[in-house]
């Protein structure tokens, strides 16, 4: 309401409201709206769990185990590492 509100205030005699939203959601379906952050080499590692757990099979029991997937990203250059972790032995 408020984009279409600055629109008609600048374009008194322009697209209804109704107009106006059917073609602005034909332009944000062209959009692919990306945060760009710039990181110093070596300033920061992102860590964290996937939130996922993936099945791990003991070779020598058949065990079936569910693991954690670790993942750490560098923030200059993005590189990944990612780790199934056995989180449940003490």
């Amino acid at each position: 309401m408020v984009l279409w509100e600055e629109y008609r205030a600048a374009n008194p005699d322009g697209y209804g409201y109704g107009r106006f939203c059917e073609l602005f959601r034909g332009f944000e379906q062209r959009l692919s709206p990306t945060m760009r952050q710039e990181h110093a080499a070596g300033d920061k590692a992102f860590v964290d769990y996937s939130g996922k757990k993936i099945p791990i099979v003991d070779r020598k029991t058949g065990e079936i185990r569910e693991s954690e997937i670790f993942v750490a990203v560098l923030g200059a250059s993005s590189f990944t590492y990612a780790e199934a972790l056995d989180t449940d032995a003490a």
